[in-house]
């Protein structure tokens, strides 16, 4: 069942012409800061002859794949993302945890993939202006290497916006928020 926020995401993209297509690709570090892994999806959208194809970094607790035994998580490869519960279950028991699905509690997190809400609701909604009115407006310092790549990253994301969408309708995705 959809929540209102994704059925707002699904009316917008429907009522513009829109199909988003989202395909997970790999799990790895996908932040320049990045600590731990997370799922990165390919996502495109299309619009007539317009076509957009950017990456997605999926939230680190959305692209968590483990099995849950007592209070210990035991991460499950990649390669595994599309077998069953008792594939994966029985994976467990013979290289992982022998006692694995003797508990009611013991059980399998499977990743989330990103809903078409989630990619809208990320995107750049507002023109960044200037380089400097960027670095004033989040906080970066004007002689850093890391916010003119930033600011690179969310001026080219800006205008695939603007090729996607016209202003209204820059404006009503701005509503489903």
């Amino acid at each position: 069942m959809k929540t209102n926020y994704e059925k707002q995401a699904a009316d917008f993209l429907e009522k513009t012409g829109c199909k988003m297509t989202i395909t997970y690709k790999e799990n790895r570090k996908y932040f320049p800061n990045d600590e731990e892994t997370r799922d990165v999806y390919e996502v495109k959208i299309e619009r007539g002859s317009r076509v957009w194809k950017f990456e997605f970094g999926n939230s680190i607790k959305d692209s968590e794949f483990v099995a849950v035994y007592g209070k210990t998580k035991y991460p499950i490869p990649a390669s595994f993302r599309e077998k069953s519960n008792s594939e994966i279950a029985l994976y467990v028991k013979q290289n992982l945890q022998s006692d694995f699905g003797t508990v009611k509690a013991d059980r399998i997190i499977r990743p989330v993939p990103p809903s078409e809400y989630s990619i809208l609701a990320c995107l750049t909604k507002y023109d960044p202006e200037s380089f400097e009115d960027f670095c004033s407006e989040f906080g970066y310092d004007t002689d850093s290497k890391k916010a003119d790549k930033v600011y690179s990253g969310v001026k080219e994301e800006w205008l695939n916006v603007c090729r996607m969408w016209s202003d209204s309708e820059i404006e009503e995705l701005c509503e489903i928020q």
